[in-house]
């Protein structure tokens, strides 16, 4: 927890300091999303919750971006829905 909040507060830095780089490689979105899943899959599992991701059919198994920042606030955004 406490690497992430240092983590996101140097990122918040780069960006205000306009040094922040986004990569440009291809990825498979819905195997970021699997990760991101993966990562809270034992509190789902002891809160008896359901998590679900849908991808629409269109959307292209390649995109390309930065997968690791998209991970990022995946996490971000999953974790705080798991706080609520």
């Amino acid at each position: 927890m406490c690497r992430s909040l240092i983590n996101d507060v140097l990122d918040l830095s780069k960006i205000e300091a306009g040094k922040m780089e986004i990569e440009s490689v291809p990825f498979d979105l819905r195997a970021v999303i699997e990760d991101v899943i993966s990562v809270f899959e034992e509190k789902i599992q002891q809160n008896h919750i359901e998590v679900s991701a849908l991808v629409h059919d269109s959307v292209p198994p390649c995109l390309i971006g930065d997968p690791g920042k998209l991970k990022q606030v995946l996490v971000n955004i999953v974790g705080n829905a798991m706080k609520v």
